[in-house]
């Protein structure tokens, strides 16, 4: 039936319909008996087939709807509903008396819970249970709830292993009058306590009123093998469902990002560098309710987010606001960078001051302000980069004064473009400090962040073809006790060697 209609069904199975209809309008006998077996979704494979049962009747001027829902890893469900109904007064007005009387149930005596995985097949592990007994009189205009409903979730784990755990979830809801109250709603994500409270007005039955607050200490938001972001939270949604307020603060604490990078991937040649990515994606949310939802959100580093890695440490304080709808959010602020150290090859680039802007406009697209300098040998370098993150520009400084292409070099390899073009025992030499460099730090150091004052951030070695003084191949090691003080020794291949204290003043 549904392919000569050119519609998809939204479920397979078999179903048996029996109705009888006598009388007129104004006196309608009618009875609809339908069964349906064997119910699946093309939506949901892992789910078991279902069976219901629904019997509906209109006589003297009432209507009344009885079902049950069966399957095989929960109780039944039961529905009922009884409500006046003239039928000659609905088709002749086109719509429903809003002042009609409503009479309803819906009960599910207490199941387990882990029939939600047969949805979420993403659940890998879910232990609780869960009962409903909700009753709905008044009219449309104004309905009036009793009962209630509450759900026990032990754990639940994700086959995702970044997605956080939930423990200890506890959630009761209280339907009275026209209000659903959440009376107790929270649990532990990752070992962050939440708790989510308030109430749903119901100012006709179908539409719904929020005022709800969530409050959560230290919540996991974020985590993979780099990142983890957790957070404290206190934000109130208040308004229709339609279009609801979302207001608040929300402060990241106890957060980090560690993340190590090979300079060389060793054992991996030819191994094709990473294509960027072809766009950059939305942040938006399409589909309604959330969409047409209005965001007031103060987001801020309760303590710095830590940024730790072989080639990178410092902290990061985040200052911004998230506004605008769900269709489009706007994201407003900045990022401010301190202490942060950027390690180079064959060098260390202090960062005085770095911000990232976001702007509504863009907000995945930030502006970067970055200045940082590096003492290289003899020379002082200043690196200033602006622009945004995908299209980020960079100018070099350095003193005393050398070429633009010559400083990229020197920050680079630890040499100038003449020294490297001059001998292969240079290029040669950078290369085996670098590979040592990187052999100590995975097996010695691995999982630490890289310290700017460490042994080998200090020493340089380099071979020469001719030395200066004595125009012969030699070998110099270079340490650097302060920004001032430099030890320095060669030797040559005669056997004949030299040590120097060198003392450096830089002039501004």
């Amino acid at each position: 039936m549904f392919e000569n209609l050119g519609m998809k069904p939204a479920a397979t199975g078999t179903v048996s319909v029996k109705f009888d209809a006598s009388g007129t309008l104004s006196d309608l006998r009618a009875r609809l008996d339908a069964d349906a077996r064997d119910l699946r979704s093309p939506l949901y494979a892992n789910l078991d087939p279902a069976t219901f049962h629904l019997t509906a009747e209109a006589a003297e001027k009432k209507f009344s709807v009885v079902g049950e829902l069966r399957q095989a890893k929960i109780e039944p469900v039961a529905i009922a509903a009884t409500m006046p109904l003239d039928a000659g007064k609905v088709l002749s007005t086109g719509s429903l008396d809003q002042n009609t009387p409503v009479n309803a149930t819906v009960r599910l005596p207490r199941s387990s819970v882990n029939f939600i995985r047969q949805f979420v097949p993403a659940i890998e592990q879910l232990d609780g249970s869960a009962a409903l007994d909700v009753a709905v009189g008044g009219t449309i205009a104004r309905p009036v709830f009793s009962g209630s409903g509450d759900i026990n979730i032990n754990v639940a784990r994700f086959a995702n292993q970044t997605l956080p755990a939930l423990t200890n979830y506890e959630g009761r809801l209280v339907f009275r009058d026209n209000t659903l109250t959440l009376e107790k709603f929270g649990g532990d994500l990752a070992g962050g306590p939440f708790k989510l409270g308030g109430r749903v007005v119901f100012t006709k039955l179908t539409e719904a009123n929020l005022d709800l607050t969530l409050r959560a200490e230290s919540v996991l938001v974020a985590r993979n093998d780099s990142l983890t972001a957790r957070a404290d939270a206190n934000i109130k949604i208040t308004g229709p469902l339609t279009g609801a307020l979302v207001k608040g603060d929300v402060a990241l604490t106890n957060s980090h990002f560690l993340k190590n990078i090979d300079i060389i991937p060793i054992g991996l040649p030819g191994r094709p560098a990473p294509e960027p990515p072809s766009s950059t994606p939305a942040l938006s949310i399409p589909n309604p309710p959330l969409r047409d939802w209005k965001f007031d959100i103060t987001i801020k580093s309760k303590d710095p987010f830590l940024i730790n890695g072989n080639l990178a440490t410092g902290k990061a304080i985040i200052d911004m606001k998230l506004n605008g709808t769900g269709l489009h959010p706007g994201l407003q602020g900045q990022v401010r960078l301190e202490n942060f150290d950027a390690t180079l090859p064959f060098s260390t680039l202090s960062v005085q001051y770095g911000f990232l802007y976001f702007t509504p406009d863009d907000p995945l697209n930030p502006r970067i302000e970055l200045h940082g300098t590096s003492l290289i040998r003899d020379y002082t370098v200043s690196v200033y980069v602006y622009g945004t993150s995908l299209a980020p520009e960079a100018v070099f400084s350095s003193e005393p004064p050398l070429p633009q292409e010559d400083i990229i070099s020197l920050l680079a390899t630890g040499t100038t473009r003449q020294e490297l073009t001059g001998s292969g025992n240079v290029l040669a030499s950078r290369a085996a400090l670098l590979l040592v460099k990187q052999l100590y730090t995975k097996f010695f150091k691995k999982g630490e962040p890289t310290k700017s004052d460490s042994f080998f951030s200090r020493l340089d070695v380099e071979f020469t073809t001719a030395n200066e003084r004595t125009g012969r191949q030699s070998a110099t090691a270079t340490y650097k006790l302060t920004d001032s003080v430099v030890l320095v020794g060669d030797v040559g291949v005669a056997g004949d060697y030299r040590g120097l204290v060198k003392y450096l003043i830089r002039f501004r």
